[in-house]
Formats: C-alpha cells, structure tokens, sequence
C-alpha cells in the first residue's frame, strides 16, 4: 500500500474532524455580501472552488470558480467580488498573485480557506491585513499529515468544510468506503480496458486502432458533478493515469461521438451518475457500441453530496487504475523541467 492508499484510508477522520469544526468560519466568506462570488485555486484545489461555485449558484449567488492565472489575466479582476482563494498550504505561488491581484481593487472582499495555520499566503495575510478589515483568513490544521504528490485528504477536507459552511450536515448513514461489490466493478473496468477481445475486432483492426489498450477516458458530467470530473481530470493527469477529456451529457452530442466512431477502441466512457441523471445516463450509455469500455460511477445522493460521495469513490478508482501501471501515486517521477515550471 503506497501513501496515497494511506491517505485515502484517512477519510473518515478527515469527516470526524470537519464535522468538529465551526462551520460559522466558512459561511462567513460567502454570506456577508451580496457580490459575486470569485473562487480559485490550482490543481485539487481548483475542483474545490468549482464545488464552492455550484454551492454558491445554488444558494442563488453569481458565482465562477477560476484559476489563479485566468482571474489574474481577465476582466474577472477588475469587477468588485467576494474573492475565496482556496489554497491547502498557501505557499504556492500562482495564490500568493492571485491575492494580491485581488487586492488591487478597493471594493473586493478577499478570503482565503486553508488547510494549514503556517504558510506564506498566510503570514502576507497577517501582515497586510491584521484585523480581517480587507477579508477573512479561515486557515485551519488539517490533522492527517502531509500529503504525497496528488490531493487526497486536502480535497475531500475542502469539499466537506465547503459542505458545512453552506449549512448542511452529513447523514448518519453516509458510507465513506466503497462496498466489495463498488470495489468489483472498479477493477472490472480497470481490467477491461488493459485489452480489446478479439470478438469485437481483427488483430488488423485491433493494432490499426490501436486498441491493444486503452489509457484515453471521456469524463460525462452533470452540473451537480462536474467538480468531481476536474478533480478527475487532475489526478489521471498529473498521475499519469490516463488522458481525459470531460463534457456534460448533452454537450457531449454535439459531435462527440464522432471521436468514438473514427478512433474506434481507444477510448472509455466514465460517466458520473446521480438518481437524478440516471434515466439520461442510462438512455445515452445504451447507445454506445460494445466496444467502448463503460464504467457507471454513481451515487444514491443528489447534490449537493452527491459530488462528495463520488469525489470519495473516485479515489478508488485511481488506485485500480495505478495498480494497472505500477504507479505510487503519492511519489511520481517528477523530472527537473516540471519542477522549474512549478516554481516560476
């Protein structure tokens, strides 16, 4: 078991912990302005604003989740906002502009959700804004540890402090691990993507479409989980675990298909399933040719814990899909060029 397996296996604390928490400190970024709402942050924290960003829409705020680089380099930064920057350790430094972009236009609000006390984000905050007159800092000490190369235990935390601040509780009954069956099928699809039956296609055809294997995924989404598809994008790519492309179910007609039919074999279909998008999703996979390989990753629960509970079942299926490879997840082979760019 690699440490991201050892993260993933940490999840229940991480619930223990936020359910102990005063969810006041998050509520207080979104509730005490009627502006819009402006989220970002990188990576795993990105699919957190997203989720901060459907939170919001649905509690009847504008409201756009956005990279640091996109909020700095558009129009988006010169409207007046509540400004979340949502960043685990604060000492990246894409954040640290953000905030101070941010900071540039006298009617923004600007917070900052954390996952730690201690960072440079942080102590900036403490120095320019001491009294919170500018904006919240609501920076807390995540018990779990530190983290390997991918989100795990940071993203589900953000999910479910965002969860809370919007004033909802978990259920009593809410499962945090997948059952044996859940399990299955995960490595069932893991497993049927490693090759093409020779059923479906000639060893010709099989080679021609490059269909000995398959590491591409076409990620389909509702606006209840398309968070948890960007996480999903995120993961599969800075993992190594696959390329993904993600579109929502109707957008996905719009010529979509025509990838599957002139790259015949080369892709799998991930489609990300609540109650409420069951009777498209069931309409849509039904159609597809036997030769696409289909995982229905689903959900019993509607938003807004439906993208918590598929952002948790989404961790498994990294780990299958890392056995595929061989790959430690938490310590990837970072080569030097990567690390520079990260730093710039």
């Amino acid at each position: 078991m690699g440490l991201f397996e050892e993260k993933v296996k940490q999840f229940p604390q991480v619930i223990e912990w936020v359910n102990s928490l005063d969810a006041s400190l998050v509520s207080r970024l979104f509730f005490e302005s009627g502006l819009p709402k402006f989220l970002m942050g990188s990576g795993g924290s990105y699919s957190a604003a997203a989720y901060g960003e459907m939170l919001s829409v649905d509690r009847g705020f504008m409201a756009r989740a956005m990279t640091p680089y996109f909020f700095i380099n558009s129009g988006y930064s010169l409207i007046a906002s509540d400004v979340v920057l949502v960043s685990a350790s604060g000492n990246n430094n894409d954040i640290i502009r953000a905030y101070e972009a941010a900071c540039k236009l006298p009617g923004n609000h600007v917070h900052t959700l954390a996952l730690h006390l201690n960072g440079r984000l942080q102590e900036i905050i403490s120095q320019n804004d001491p009294k919170g007159e500018r904006g919240y800092l609501s920076a807390f000490a995540l018990p779990t540890g530190r983290e390997g190369f991918l989100s795990t235990t940071t993203v589900v935390a953000f999910y479910l402090l965002l969860y809370r601040g919007f004033g909802y509780e978990l259920p009593v009954n809410f499962k945090v691990e997948p059952t044996d069956e859940e399990l299955a099928v995960l490595d069932q699809f893991v497993d049927s993507i490693k090759r093409v039956s020779l059923g479906q296609a000639t060893s010709e055809e099989a080679h021609l479409h490059k269909m000995e294997g398959i590491d591409s995924f076409y990620i389909l989404y509702s606006p209840s989980t398309y968070p948890v598809a960007l996480d999903i994008e995120s993961k599969f790519s800075e993992g190594a675990l696959g390329h993904t492309q993600i579109e929502d179910y109707r957008n996905f007609f719009h010529g979509r298909l025509n990838w599957f039919a002139q790259r015949k074999g080369q892709t799998a279909l991930v489609a990300l399933i609540t109650p409420q998008d069951k009777p498209m999703a069931d309409d849509i996979l039904s159609r597809v040719p036997d030769n696409v390989p289909i995982l229905r990753l689903s959900t019993p629960y509607n938003a807004p814990l439906a993208a918590i509970d598929l952002l948790i079942k989404e961790h498994y299926l990294c780990s299958s899909l890392a056995r595929r490879w061989n790959l430690d997840l938490s310590r990837p082979y970072v080569p030097d060029y990567g690390k520079q760019l990260h730093k710039l």
